[in-house]
């Protein structure tokens, strides 16, 4: 029990197995410590003259050796840019996306803006960078971290392969005509038929040109364009005869299309942009349509591991999106309090209650980083009537974290007291 301007406040013990309690989540650190008791080398390369064209340009930068890198750090040398995504390139030519630098922007009196700590020990190949300057002339200087050798970095060819200065909607539109037509002459024919299998190597071509023109550098489909076509190719791939030269085509469109999403989620351009709202909207949709599935269709286990995966990039999107809102503390506890609600009033196994509860952590994470800079300009009768309502929350039943209400009360009784409440 404590005593503040007359009044008591009563701290209840938590009662085992009602109150749900978020953990709360680590914020992801602006310069990561090195791994205890190992030496970090470093390498440097540089991307002069970054492109003004918009929707930027995709700079590789070539390790000259296969190392495994622990983090990297971008620097602006010249001017003012915009960095929409990193990518480390593996040894396996598999791409893991730089978090922490996805999205931001970098100008010269800035420091350094270090990424995540890398949990992978894969070899890493290159790192590829779409970044555009922003109004001049711009440099771009990447330090790559490794615990092995000091990185040898050389700036690659440019690869323009995101770009908003072309959407190829249109031309997959007819494309897609000649994919339909031999899937027609495929399924119209004898099974194992000569008449069949000339289709179907007709088929294949034309599947193999389709995904390759998707790919195309320096081009972009629209999210929507994206989203019909894994539908259709889905419901085609479920129609079909099977065993057919059709199924393959149809399994090979859809998952093409699907790791076309995928990327563009990973590198969101300016004309093709991923809002948290918007990944939880699909991964609803495509949920739906997993459901409206008959169990033994062919492309529901597909779609099963399609839509797990893009609500899966939803929080830390949401992430981002609150780092960037400058939110007060009011507006991050009712964001984390709105989505706490969700999490505890959804069942076990809901498809959405992991994802609600993860972005109510991380709403509360910024609520509690606010809170600590306002309490230092809030008078005794805030703080007094913050500790009151709080203390409410921290007593009620499952309405509100009791984790995140512990750690409200003791930011508010460490500025007041100096030493917290809750141990």
């Amino acid at each position: 029990m404590f005593v503040l301007a007359g009044a008591q406040f009563s701290f209840a013990a938590p009662e085992a197995g009602n109150k749900p309690d978020l953990p709360k989540p680590p914020a992801p650190p602006s310069q990561p410590a090195p791994p205890p008791g190992e030496t970090q080398y470093e390498g440097v390369g540089r991307i002069d003259q970054v492109t003004r064209e918009k929707g930027g340009d995709l700079y590789r930068l070539d390790l000259i050796k296969t190392l495994p890198l622990v983090r990297i750090e971008a620097k602006s040398k010249l001017g003012r840019m915009k960095i929409y995504s990193v990518s480390l390139v593996t040894d396996k030519n598999e791409k893991v996306p730089v978090r922490q630098l996805m999205g931001v922007n970098v100008d010269e009196p800035m420091a350094p803006i270090s990424s995540e700590i890398f949990q992978t020990k894969t070899g890493i190949t290159a790192i590829e960078i779409l970044t555009e300057a922003m109004g001049g002339e711009a440099a771009l200087e990447i330090k790559a971290f490794s615990t092995k050798e000091a990185p040898r970095l050389a700036l690659g060819s440019r690869i323009p392969a995101f770009s908003c200065k072309r959407n190829l909607d249109a031309l997959l539109k007819d494309k897609l005509d000649p994919v339909q037509l031999w899937v027609g002459r495929a399924e119209a024919a004898a099974p194992g038929s000569v008449q069949e299998k000339f289709a179907g190597n007709q088929l294949r071509d034309q599947v193999k040109d389709f995904i390759a023109t998707m790919n195309t550098g320096g081009t972009y489909t629209s999210t929507s364009y994206i989203l019909t076509l894994m539908n259709f190719f889905v419901d085609q791939y479920n129609a079909v005869r099977g065993g057919g030269v059709s199924e393959p085509a149809y399994k090979g469109l859809l998952t093409g299309t699907y790791d076309m999403l995928i990327v563009s989620i990973q590198n969101e351009l300016p004309c093709r942009k991923f809002p948290s709202a918007d990944l939880i909207k699909m991964a609803m949709d495509f949920a739906k349509k997993h459901q409206s599935m008959a169990a033994d269709a062919r492309g529901r286990t597909l779609f099963a591991t399609m839509m797990s995966k893009v609500r899966d990039y939803a929080p830390d999107q949401y992430r981002k999106e609150l780092a960037a809102a400058n939110m007060t503390f009011r507006e991050a506890d009712a964001e984390g309090t709105k989505y706490y609600k969700m999490y505890v009033g959804s069942k076990d196994g809901d498809f959405l209650k992991d994802t609600n509860k993860n972005m109510s952590a991380y709403a509360f994470m910024i609520a509690e980083q606010a809170l600590k800079v306002e309490v230092k300009m809030m008078d005794i009768e805030q703080k007094y009537q913050l500790i009151v309502e709080y203390q409410a929350k921290y007593n009620s039943n499952n309405e509100f974290p009791q984790a995140v209400a512990m750690r409200y009360l003791n930011i508010l009784s460490e500025e007041t007291f100096g030493h917290p409440m809750f141990y």
